[in-house]
């Protein structure tokens, strides 16, 4: 009891003298620290998609369900496609009727080109035969893009996966008829995502002209994220070039890059950290912080006596605290501040000792 009011009594005043040289110290100077805006994001897939059907007919089957996790390419859909076969074959019999024309036309232009020569037939004969040709030729390439179309609705049937996702929502079953436009089904991949946060108008007017001054390190956007607000360099930025009219601000969109080891999920909650340039500041490791209730002191060294100071300290990054009131420039601080306590201790009961013995 003795020896914690003797460390608190000679904390405070600090009258005790120490050697310079029996602590780690540093001498205080001023640096540049960065200046951020942080705001409220949420994450979100960068693709998510509802698919439609792009043709008529009944669903024949359905292979995934609401959480499925498909692979790109997986079959998810099959719509009767009795209809668009019948097509097809139709198609196909149409162009064979225009190739078999079309020959027939083209031995035709063949011959009377011989005769022409020959003085045979007259040019209006010629003339025709040409423009039937032409005209068979014609009637093929319009043949060879129905089959091409038939083809496409035939292969519309079969509803593929566009990307490797889950399915988020089904809305169709089997039986149930089908035209072009309807929605079937909505997935989502998880990976990427992108971080979506609305910037205040004053904020985004500064972040676009910092983006058109400044390097690309200086306008670096991180995102921070998860329980431990990891930070995460994100990909591209996308700024709109418009703000909304209801509540004046500017979308901000952050793609952050593929990382399956990260366990983010769309719609997580997250931050947006903007860089808004640097300002001179004091930064102190945090070993050298010394915390007691509500107050936050370190130890000066002043000449050979350690002197408490206390401090108002700001945010804090990579190991050290920003100091907003309490240190300048040139004092010098223990860098491990309960080091620098014990010691207090350690001769304040030496100092009650000797006096005991006297």
């Amino acid at each position: 009891m003795l020896t914690s009011r003797l460390m608190l009594s000679l904390g405070l005043t600090a009258l005790l003298a120490l050697p310079a040289d029996a602590l780690e110290t540093r001498t205080l100077q001023t640096s540049q620290i960065p200046v951020f805006y942080d705001l409220e994001a949420t994450l979100e897939a960068v693709n998510e998609s509802t698919i439609s059907a792009q043709t008529s007919g009944a669903i024949q089957a359905v292979h995934v369900d609401i959480n499925d996790r498909v692979k790109k390419g997986t079959l998810l859909i099959e719509i009767d496609n009795t209809q668009q076969q019948a097509q097809l074959a139709q198609a196909e019999a149409q162009l064979a009727q225009a190739e078999a024309q079309n020959e027939d036309a083209q031995i035709l232009l063949k011959r009377n080109q011989r005769l022409l020569k020959q003085g045979t037939i007259s040019q209006g004969l010629f003339d025709s035969a040409e423009a039937q040709a032409k005209s068979t030729a014609a009637a093929v390439a319009a043949a060879n893009a129905n089959v091409r179309q038939a083809r496409t609705q035939l292969s519309y049937t079969r509803v593929i996966a566009p990307y490797s996702g889950i399915v988020k929502a089904r809305m169709v079953q089997v039986g149930e008829l089908v035209n072009p436009g309807q929605p079937m089904m909505t997935g989502l991949a998880l990976q990427p995502l992108r971080a979506v946060a609305d910037l205040p108008q004053s904020i985004a007017s500064h972040f676009q002209a910092s983006r058109d001054q400044a390097s690309q390190a200086a306008t670096a956007i991180q995102v921070l994220v998860g329980d431990q607000m990891t930070s995460i360099s994100a990909d591209k930025i996308t700024l709109y070039p418009y703000a909304d009219a209801r509540y004046h601000s500017v979308r901000l969109r952050a793609e952050l890059p593929a990382d399956d080891n990260r366990h983010l999920y769309p719609g997580m909650w997250a931050r947006v950290r903007l860089p808004a340039g640097a300002r001179e500041g004091i930064l102190i490791p945090q070993s050298a912080i010394v915390r007691h209730s509500e107050v936050t002191s370190v130890y000066i060294l002043d000449g050979k006596q350690l002197k408490m100071r206390q401090v108002r300290l700001g945010n804090s990054r990579n190991g050290e605290a920003e100091v907003l009131a309490g240190l300048v420039a040139g004092d010098i601080i223990a860098i491990d501040g309960y080091a620098a306590l014990a010691a207090i201790a350690q001769q304040a009961v030496a100092a009650t000792s000797n006096h005991a013995g006297e």
